[in-house]
């Protein structure tokens, strides 16, 4: 992959490779992209596919094209890397199936569908069918726990509009550069949340509380005064359901602030201007302790920010 700023992009095919190889090549350079996971091949001596690939260090989309396969995570591969990602899949043509908590879709152009790496999960490509595949931090979309791939019409209302978003980036790949494909991601993950949100009388429900409070912090992470009583005197909802809110999806007001603010101070960290110290990045992603900072930051990312902010991750 030739980096273009903290941008990649790149391509993989397996008529590069030797027949009989070409199953272990695929199944090599799927997991360095994708985390682990178990391959079954219609037949793999003979096994055929291509992909593009271009991703920076928050997102990365493929446009993947093969034979029959199917793609298992396990319990043992969630532990082994530990990836708490989601994946957005948009078949263009063909029909994908996926399976997660019990719950089998097949998922046609025109739909997508969003599943997380935190459980289970079968993906199934068969011969022929190309899909776009975009690869999200965890937390960016709100899943109901336990209920399985959460499938999105793209033919009404905003799903025509992500479509086109994800299709224009595979298109432009090679024009872009790091700022724009980050820019056209985060944008693509505000309007897959709108797709998401309940509507009618489900306005009441933990769900919809779920999904204004993520809103709510995405907007007002970087406010220092920003504290989880805030966010429920803001939107008028106490703070417990607030926490029973959060707490069905897996986190808590507290730990979603963090992890706003910590993203935010990433995005400056490697796109903002050389001139900007960490301390000015640090406050302006709302935290008030540059040490406090420094060590969230190195729990949450391995790394310091001023690694990131020198390449050296």
């Amino acid at each position: 992959m030739a980096p273009v700023e903290s941008y990649s992009v790149g391509e993989a095919d397996t008529s590069a490779v030797p027949a009989g190889s070409s199953a272990d090549f695929w199944a090599e350079h799927v997991c360095r992209n994708q985390g682990t996971l178990q391959f079954c091949f219609s037949d793999a001596p003979t096994f055929r596919g291509s992909m593009s690939i271009q991703g920076d260090a928050d997102y990365l989309l493929i446009d993947v094209c093969s034979d029959d396969i199917v793609y298992t995570r396990t319990r043992k591969d969630i532990r082994r890397d530990d990836d708490a990602g989601l994946r957005l899949a948009v078949p263009t043509t063909g029909v994908l199936g996926l399976r997660q908590d019990d719950r089998a879709v097949r998922v046609r152009p025109g739909q997508a569908a969003v599943v997380t790496k935190t459980r289970p999960a079968d993906f199934r490509q068969p011969r022929g069918t190309r899909a776009r595949v975009l690869s999200m931090p965890a937390g960016a979309l709100p899943l109901d726990p336990g209920s399985g791939p959460a499938v999105i019409d793209l033919e009404l209302g905003l799903g025509p509009v992500v479509a086109g978003m994800v299709g224009g980036l595979v298109e432009q790949r090679a024009a872009l550069d790091g700022q724009g494909f980050a820019a056209a991601c985060d944008m693509i993950v505000e309007l897959l949340g709108l797709c998401l949100r309940p509507t009618g009388n489900a306005a009441t429900t933990l769900g919809a509380i779920d999904i204004a409070v993520r809103d709510f912090v995405r907007r007002n992470a970087a406010q220092p005064e920003l504290t989880p009583a805030v966010i429920a005197h803001s939107l008028g909802w106490s703070l417990r359901q607030i926490q029973l809110a959060l707490h069905t999806t897996g986190t808590t007001p507290s730990r979603l602030i963090r992890t706003e603010r910590l993203a935010r101070a990433h995005r400056l960290l490697r796109r903002g201007s050389a001139d900007r110290t960490i301390a000015d990045i640090a406050h302006a992603s709302g935290f008030r302790s540059l040490s406090v900072f420094g060590a969230a930051f190195k729990a949450r990312y391995g790394c310091t920010p001023h690694e990131v902010r020198t390449g050296g991750r």
